[in-house]
């Protein structure tokens, strides 16, 4: 192989080598599953943090994320061969997310309908790096938070899926550094029986004032939407360029009006799953010209959702699918 050829692949077989064989054990598993996470962005995008915890109790495994950003540094910690037990956290009003062998959880309260509750901590080791593998980092971490419920989505993201917004406070150790964390917020739970990273998604979490969103792109489609000035607006549809630096998207709703913007990444990850690379992001941009924060994810696969919601979007302004164009 030619020198330029192995520069090229090294980054895909750094990630093939990131691949534990206990992450392909999963993998095309439609045994029941259930996931958890709290993500935060600062308004102003000096700081954000993840904490998310996948089970899989049929197999007995747990994956465990959790990622800082401060001072422009990423910082990642990541495993997928931590142990879980059988029993099924989701149905549970007091839910307690946690793996033996890693120092965190999420402490989930739910009681008698209300909103959840949750409180979030870590102490573990992270990588500095945008492309970490998996296991124990040398840079010691610690947090200390609370999410505080504020919104509920009603618009469905996917089958047995909660989506809730509100804000995260948080004390942060970090390289020897210690800052307060406050951001916007979303918690969700989820629990299926499908396969997990089976096909391809883009999938964000946004928020600003009076503004809150978690859109999901599929390849048949959007879905989920944008709550804005406290009324819920269901995606139709969306379009979005691929993962880059910046990103123009265009969110086309169910009343058939749409809105632009443009999501500028405060950074960009990668996540070792299956020995491909899952792609994360940090984010600031706008709504129709008003100021938003967020996460972005992508999974790719041969299957190019973005050339099909714009082949979609082009054949709509056409009217080549039968319906009148829309009007912005």
């Amino acid at each position: 192989m030619r020198r330029r050829d192995l520069i090229a692949a090294a980054p895909a077989l750094a990630v093939a080598r990131a691949a534990h064989a206990d992450d392909l054990r999963v993998r095309g598993s439609d045994a029941y599953s259930e996931s958890a996470m709290v993500m935060s962005v600062a308004r102003d995008g000096s700081s954000a943090l993840t904490l998310r915890f996948c089970r899989f109790p049929v197999q007995g495994f747990t994956w465990l994320w959790c990622h800082l950003l401060h001072e422009g540094r990423l910082y990642a910690f990541t495993r997928h061969d931590l142990p879980a037990g059988a029993m099924r956290l989701a149905d549970e009003p007091v839910a307690r997310w946690r793996a033996p062998g890693a120092d965190a959880e999420l402490l989930r309260t739910r009681r008698h309908g209300a909103l959840p509750a949750v409180r979030l901590a870590a102490k573990l080791g992270f990588h500095d790096s945008r492309s970490a593998p998996h296991g124990e980092g040398p840079v010691q971490g610690r947090i200390d938070g609370r999410f505080q419920a504020v919104s509920p989505l009603s618009a469905r993201v996917l089958e047995g899926r909660e989506e809730v917004y509100g804000l995260c406070r948080a004390r942060v150790e970090i390289g020897g550094r210690t800052f307060e964390h406050e951001g916007l917020a979303k918690f969700h739970e989820q629990r299926q029986a499908a396969p997990r990273f089976d096909a391809p998604f883009n999938y964000a979490f946004l928020a600003g004032d009076g503004l809150n969103a978690t859109p999901l792109l599929l390849a048949q489609g959007a879905t989920a939407g944008w709550q804005v000035d406290g009324a819920e607006a269901p995606l139709a549809d969306m379009t979005l360029d691929p993962p880059g630096a910046s990103r123009g998207v265009a969110w086309r709703f169910r009343d058939a009006k749409a809105t632009s913007g443009r999501l500028e990444a405060l950074t960009r990850y990668e996540i070792p799953i299956y020995g491909r690379a899952w792609q994360g992001s940090f984010v600031r941009g706008d709504f129709g010209g008003r100021p938003i924060v967020g996460a972005v994810n992508d999974w790719l696969t041969p299957t190019d959702i973005y050339a099909l919601a714009a082949t979609r979007a082009q054949k709509l302004q056409s009217g080549e699918d039968g319906a009148p164009p829309i009007a912005r």
